[in-house]
């Protein structure tokens, strides 16, 4: 224990730490501040969380807006003649949402990727994602993007008008269980690639390309693959392993990762217009 020193005069000065008490001190000091950090971490998590369900909120009540006026989903994107600027989905909602692409609407504040504005040649990059697709990639009328509409290299047509591109309303059986738009499936881009495409400098990083995909997030996230610990940590790194998704009838909700992509029937069906799992279309 820490005794009484004598000072000058013979005076009692007070006890003095031993160093194991200091040690102790500084031990627990640790500990707490440790705690404090993760408390930290914890509730600048929760409120990105928060602001990306709150964006992706608006986004489905500008959606379920389109579909009302349309009665069709927006194409993924469009390009019927190679004369016409390519329309993507996120443009289409513009007079619903008051919001462009590179507008804070479309940020998830955990979102680390590049964002940059879809072009002729290369789709948006950003934060969020389409359930273009569903279950089968490509060329796919089981999501909500639409039939791929482009003109190809030898000038065959390869998709139909606006009108006829777009999914129907009555299409999709179960709105309330059918993905329509969510945190962006994320790939690894390069500067180099970014920068060709988009004529942009940004770093390397794990970027969404506007597309919400479990062909491409299950090909990566695969043991065998070369982009598996990379892809998960990126991915890991947004919302403590949870996906930020709208359904087609607005409401919000935050599986995680594992879950939203899980390949059992019941997670199939949410991806698809019809409601069923259609597991034979799945990439191998």
């Amino acid at each position: 224990m820490a005794g009484l020193r004598c000072g000058v005069g013979g005076r009692n000065l007070p006890p003095a730490f031993t160093l194991i008490e200091l040690l102790v001190v500084i031990a627990i000091i640790a500990i707490l501040v440790a705690l404090l950090l993760t408390s930290i971490s914890e509730a600048k998590s929760l409120a990105q969380s928060l602001k990306c369900k709150s964006n992706l909120r608006q986004l489905g009540v500008g959606l379920s807006s389109y579909v009302h006026d349309y009665q069709s989903y927006p194409v993924y994107n469009y390009d019927s003649f190679t004369d016409q600027p390519t329309l993507y989905w996120h443009t289409q909602l513009t007079p619903y949402t008051a919001h462009k692409w590179l507008d804070p609407l479309y940020r998830c504040p955990a979102y680390k990727g590049a964002s940059v504005d879809g072009n002729e040649v290369a789709v948006p990059l950003g934060s969020y994602g389409y359930n273009a697709n569903g279950v089968k990639y490509p060329l796919s009328d089981l999501g909500l993007g639409g039939i791929y509409s482009k003109i190809d290299p030898d000038g065959n047509f390869l998709g139909a008008s606006l009108a006829e591109a777009r999914i129907p309303e009555n299409k999709i059986l179960v709105p309330s269980d059918m993905i329509a738009i969510g945190d962006a499936t994320l790939v690894r881009l390069s500067s180099a690639v970014i920068d060709l495409l988009y004529g942009v400098k940004a770093a390397d990083a794990h970027t969404g390309m506007a597309l919400l995909d479990i062909n491409v997030r299950n090909r990566l996230a695969n043991p065998k693959s070369a982009f598996r610990a990379g892809y998960q940590a990126a991915n890991r790194g947004r919302h403590n392993n949870a996906e930020n998704i709208v359904l087609c009838d607005g409401h919000v909700e935050a599986p995680k990762e594992e879950k939203l992509y899980d390949l059992d029937d019941l997670r199939l069906k949410r991806w698809n217009s019809d409601h069923q799992p259609h597991a034979d279309q799945l990439l191998p």
